[in-house]
């Protein structure tokens, strides 16, 4: 049995309890896939020009960067805390916690829009060089994958409303195992882009 009722009607989890459904870790296996793909296929190309790639790499402003790490970082935080609240019942407090996720993700997008207007406005597209291109298209994608996660929180809290039926256990799991890939996969493109290319 993987779980039961406790005090205050709170779901007491065994020892065998896995998070989410089993089918989304297989989801979530096969995106990041992709992503290590992106990651080979820019190493590869980064071996063949590095010094290419770090002088275009040190027109990135590394400070931004650096800020929606942290961001990212505190919105998983944020989400750790949001499931801990829907497991033991406390919706409220839930929704509390996805509001500062949500504030997170909004903030997030809003500066890494900052950064491409900065990067276009210094002369530097999709078609730039080989960097930018990787760049635009990883990023791209990562923020892609933002707003997708962006969607499922924002359905996970409204179902927390008062009156609604909210979702159960391993649906608010599943939301925050995607939303920590996207953490993890930001965490990947700030060392390989960001940093790694100054190595």
């Amino acid at each position: 049995m993987v779980g039961h009722l406790g005090r205050h009607g709170s779901i007491a989890r065994s020892a065998e309890h896995v998070p989410a459904e089993r089918g989304m870790w297989l989801f979530l296996l096969a995106d990041m896939t992709v992503f290590a793909l992106f990651f080979g296929a820019y190493l590869w190309e980064f071996g063949s020009a590095r010094d290419e790639f770090t002088a275009d790499a040190a027109a990135l402003p590394v400070p931004v960067g650096f800020v929606n790490t942290l961001v990212l970082l505190t919105s998983s935080f944020l989400v750790v805390r949001a499931v801990e609240a829907h497991r033991s019942g406390a919706f409220d407090r839930a929704r509390r916690f996805l509001g500062g996720t949500l504030a997170g993700a909004g903030t997030f997008t809003g500066l890494k829009l900052v950064e491409y207007a900065l990067e276009i406005a210094a002369g530097h597209g999709l078609t730039t060089s080989t960097f930018f291109m990787y760049y635009f298209v990883i990023t791209g994608v990562h923020l892609m994958h933002v707003a997708i996660g962006t969607t499922l929180l924002v359905a996970w809290q409204r179902a927390l409303a008062p009156g609604k039926a909210p979702y159960g256990p391993r649906w608010a799991e599943g939301v925050a195992g995607y939303w920590h890939m996207v953490d993890l996969l930001w965490l990947i493109i700030f060392s390989l882009l960001y940093i790694g290319s100054y190595a």
